[in-house]
């Protein structure tokens, strides 16, 4: 079985510190990712106090951005929580302060099981990784104009070529175009104002990317069968879902990042189920 680190984004870090369930406001807690990312950093804070093995690697900026967000994120579950209820809301604000020191004990909790990564922004090495980046994500921004183009010419060219004999209704080539418009969703967000990758967001990839290096360069046990797992539940890095047509995944992004730098961005759930099926090498 593969040696493995993972590392992961600010958001997931942030969730697994909800796991204090406070009276007045525990129905802001109750979410699948918390649970999922709670479970993950317990079950790593264990195996630290067995093995004394740190497999979490934060990057700088990473560590840096938990404490600039970490209220922002909790005022907005609290907002979207109670926004049909400002009396209730405000009254929860009087908790805040309790609130925030007990998120803080847990924090500190959770960033024992992980190294301080060493992939400065400024430095060289990573500003090269970057530019890949940058490159990359441009390549699929480019892409993303022309999407809905691309996808229809190639459906068309295949129900011409293979259904023409036998089917003649025009919905089989609207439903075969909304199955592909799914399935490159990752890309089509790119272009949309909403949508639209961040600098901060490729800085951050640069980052990980380079961990993922710097622990290959460092230890011989990982120059071989090594996989470096970066946990986001943001779709500019990992799959996309969609409910639509019984289920539906859009991961071109998810492959070309794992084909050009070998690192597997995974959703929350994802790695969840690699610990469950024990698919992990937690021995060194």
């Amino acid at each position: 079985m593969s040696c493995f680190r993972f590392s992961c984004d600010t958001n997931v870090i942030i969730s697994s510190t909800f796991y204090y369930r406070f009276r007045n406001i525990a129905e802001v807690f109750k979410e699948r990712t918390y649970d999922l990312s709670i479970y993950i950093m317990r079950s790593f804070g264990r195996i630290y106090q067995k093995n004394n093995i740190k497999f979490g690697i934060l990057t700088p900026s990473t560590l840096n951005e938990i404490n600039q967000r970490k209220l922002t994120i909790l005022l907005r579950k609290l907002e979207e929580q109670y926004q049909n209820n400002p009396v209730k809301f405000r009254t929860i604000l009087t908790e805040l302060s309790a609130v925030l020191n007990k998120i803080n004990d847990n924090l500190a909790q959770v960033l024992k099981i992980f190294q301080k990564g060493k992939a400065y922004f400024n430095d060289t090495r990573v500003k090269k990784i970057y530019t890949k980046v940058e490159e990359m994500y441009n390549d699929f921004i480019k892409k993303s104009y022309n999407i809905r183009d691309i996808v229809e010419k190639k459906v068309s060219n295949h129900i011409n070529q293979f259904f023409s004999k036998y089917f003649k209704d025009e919905d089989l080539k609207k439903i075969e175009i909304e199955k592909e418009f799914a399935r490159q969703s990752q890309i089509m967000r790119l272009s949309e104002p909403n949508t639209a990758i961040q600098k901060k967001d490729m800085e951050i990839l640069a980052e990980v990317i380079y961990e993922k290096k710097r622990c290959a360069q460092e230890n011989p046990l990982f120059r071989k069968n090594f996989d470096f797992y970066f946990i986001s539940e943001d779709t500019h890095f990992s799959k996309k879902y969609s409910n639509t047509f019984g289920g539906t995944i859009s991961r071109p992004i998810t492959d070309k990042i794992n084909k050009l730098f070998d690192v597997r961005c995974v959703r929350i759930g994802e790695f969840f189920d690699l610990i469950l099926q024990q698919q992990l090498n937690v021995s060194k």
